[in-house]
């Protein structure tokens, strides 16, 4: 068994002894990165020289809690689906309940996810969000982790410790087919689109995709959903059908432009064509369902030993009424122990953390940002590792807080993405930072 925190220290004790070599390796290494595919809107990925190291045991615990987590959520999701009184705790629109409630013609409510986690490395960790509706991150892990691996910081190491990685492209053709062949009944490859909506350039995780489903013999286009079209109970890009989608256009703005994606709203509902995933991974990925965990009399289905789990390892959430004077006055009280997050939104727009603010702009957000579909939520101990950060001549570890995000592919867990930064909002509003991420092994 590895000693997770032994091996930060011999990291950072490495980088410190050896300060000017570092620095020198630092900058080929930002040089690789800027060259590389790991872009977040067309900008090459921020990142620090700090791998996150996990251990066998750690990456077990993944395994294990999320498996824990989604025979929860698959009792939510099935009672979303036989009752419809649940159903209205949701508050989703006609249209919305519509697609959630077709099948999606196979049996994986949540093809891909990326559940994020606050983890201590104990037993203290708590979920914060529930990624279920266009996840990403995955090239942006690929790429530093295949920098890293090759990197100084890690051959120092490599003497002592063997270093595992993940791989999160092809695993996902292998999921998508195994859906896509539920679905259809057949075993050729199908012509396959990735949909979103595109302003300007297309980003390069969906070109790393196009280029594995490629890899595996399918053909594969990226299209704007607003460009499909249907007819003849078959949808098109273009002149080409298409088999498979993989929808990364998020739930809510489909929803909200609903008459710009009628075509692909209608084979949806006619069952024409397989999207993966579904719409029905709204239900998890809505941040309501939070506050619905945590409600005993919405949720006597749950067991008490599921209960427990709900009450210890995710935030306890609820709705938020401005008009409640009550809850106003409670959140006002506790203001720096609370969150003040939108139902569905996504990048941590949106997201107020009550200690980063006065009580008078507190009010005022409560009153103007938060007047609907809010949220107001447990805020969760954020934990903190120092970290290798560099200016021009010199490196210091700092302090900085840290999110865990665990892909999930077809409800097994497939790879591990770091995000830190040193304010309390973790994301792309904020200041936030990527780490690569590898098993440690100790080399006997």
């Amino acid at each position: 068994m590895v000693a997770i925190n032994k091996l930060f220290t011999e990291y950072h004790n490495n980088v410190l002894k050896n300060k000017e070599a570092h620095l020198k390796e630092y900058r080929r290494v930002f040089a690789e990165v800027q060259a590389s595919p790991a872009k977040y809107k067309n900008k090459p990925v921020e990142f620090l020289y700090q791998p996150m190291f996990f251990s066998q045991e750690d990456f077990e615990r993944f395994q294990q809690l999320t498996a824990q987590l989604l025979d929860i959520l698959k009792k939510v999701v099935l009672q979303y689906l036989k009752e419809e009184d649940f159903r209205k705790h949701f508050n989703f629109t006609p249209l919305l309940e519509k697609l959630i409630l077709k099948d999606p013609g196979y049996d994986i409510d949540v093809p891909m996810g990326r559940f994020d986690i606050f983890y201590p490395f104990n037993d203290d960790f708590q979920f914060c969000e529930l990624n279920a509706d266009g996840s990403s991150g995955m090239v942006e892990e690929r790429e530093l982790q295949h920098i890293f691996r090759n990197s100084l910081a890690i051959r120092e190491l490599e003497e002592k410790y063997g270093f595992t990685g993940f791989e999160l492209f092809d695993s996902w053709v292998e999921a998508l087919l195994r859906n896509y062949r539920q679905f259809s009944g057949k075993e050729e490859k199908p012509r396959i689109a990735i949909v979103d909506w595109f302003s300007s350039s297309i980003p390069s995780e969906f070109l790393e995709f196009q280029k594995a489903f490629e890899r595996n013999g399918c053909t594969t286009m990226i299209a704007d959903i607003r460009h499909l079209t249907y007819r003849n109970k078959k949808l098109y890009y273009q002149d080409t059908e298409i088999d498979c989608i993989y929808r990364r256009a998020v739930t809510w703005e489909i929803i909200d432009h609903a008459e710009e994606v009628g075509d692909f709203i209608q084979a949806y509902l006619e069952g024409s064509v397989c999207v993966v995933g579904p719409i029905r991974s709204q239900i998890i990925h809505n941040k309501n369902i939070f506050s619905i965990l945590h409600d005993p009399v919405k949720t006597p289905f749950l067991t008490e030993e599921e209960r427990k789990f709900v009450e210890q390892h995710i935030p306890y959430t609820t709705l938020f009424d401005c008009k409640n004077k009550e809850l106003v006055a409670f959140a006002i009280t506790n203001k720096d122990q609370l969150v003040l997050k939108p139902m569905d939104r996504y990048a941590s727009s949106g997201v107020y953390i009550g200690k980063d603010f006065t009580i008078q702009q507190w009010k005022e957000l409560m009153e103007k940002e938060a007047e609907r579909d809010y949220l107001l939520q447990q805020l969760c101990q954020i934990p903190k590792l120092p970290m290798a950060m560099f200016t021009d001549d010199d490196v210091r570890f700092i302090e900085n807080n840290y999110i865990i995000g665990l892909f999930m592919y077809n409800e097994k867990l497939q790879g591990i993405y770091t995000r830190v930064g040193r304010k309390n909002i973790i994301g792309s509003i904020a200041e936030c930072f990527t780490l690569p991420n590898f098993i440690v092994s100790k080399k006997l």
